[in-house]
């Protein structure tokens, strides 16, 4: 019988370092898909034209929505890529459980997430440099209007639990298929038949669930229904990996 006594939080943070170390892969999987991202962004810029007859003008608008977009992607697709086999027999390295696996998992996924989350913003300030040095552009515009320090942070928090979400809705379809395998089929066609069903009684289907989340005008209100999203999602994931197999 041993006298140490391990505690879950020592344990997590054990396995959360690892990971860091270990799972590099998905940073530079963020770097290249932010740097596709730009570059998509700099040669696929939104542009318009108007005249009045003696000269014309044309607007490109260039913003950092493209890379934002890709970052949710590419964390829908590494919180899945966490629940596979060969990942979760990386922590029986440890002694651990189910709990400490998940959350370490978790504590994982939410630090990618923020680092993700900076990155996408900062690169607005990346596309405008490039745009001014490559462009041939000859009045270089940027938003004049004022701007206050909580809408920065406001925008920042919006991005980052966009992110999140997605990339619990990863972590909860990954561990659903994990559970049973034949719910990599059933999940999609599931998801299709309800879309159909929905419309076909005259609903929206899937653009009611966007507009719950991506047309909430109001921060505090789509702050709620993130973080309580957030938790559904994550105590849903963690009661499914419970009942999966023991190594």
């Amino acid at each position: 019988m041993s006298l140490t006594k391990v505690s879950l939080s020592s344990v997590v943070r054990l396995q959360y370092r690892y990971k860091l170390k270990a799972y590099t892969g998905v940073f530079m999987g963020l770097i290249l898909v932010q740097v596709i991202g730009i570059l998509l962004t700099l040669v696929g810029s939104m542009q318009t034209s108007f005249s009045n007859n003696v000269y014309t003008v044309e607007v490109s608008m260039f913003s950092p929505s493209l890379v934002i977009i890709l970052t949710i992607i590419w964390a829908f697709l590494n919180a899945i890529l966490m629940t596979t086999k060969a990942y979760r027999e990386d922590d029986f390295t440890f002694v651990s459980n189910r709990l400490s696996y998940n959350l370490s998992n978790m504590a994982f996924l939410l630090t990618a997430c923020v680092i993700g989350a900076i990155t996408a913003l900062l690169s607005g300030g990346i596309i405008q440099l490039l745009t001014y040095i490559t462009q041939d552009i000859d009045v270089f515009l940027t938003v004049t209007h004022e701007v206050s320090v909580g809408d920065y942070v406001a925008g920042a928090v919006v991005t980052l639990l966009y992110i999140l979400l997605a990339a619990t809705a990863g972590y909860l379809i990954g561990m659903m298929t994990q559970f049973n395998k034949r719910l990599i089929i059933l999940i999609p066609v599931l998801l299709i038949g309800l879309n159909y069903i929905a419309q076909h009684n005259g609903n929206s289907g899937f653009v009611n669930i966007l507009e719950f989340y991506f047309m909430e005008y109001s921060f505090s209100l789509f702050l709620l229904k993130a973080v309580v999203t957030l938790i559904i999602g994550s105590g849903l994931a963690i009661l499914l990996s419970n009942r999966l197999e023991v190594r």
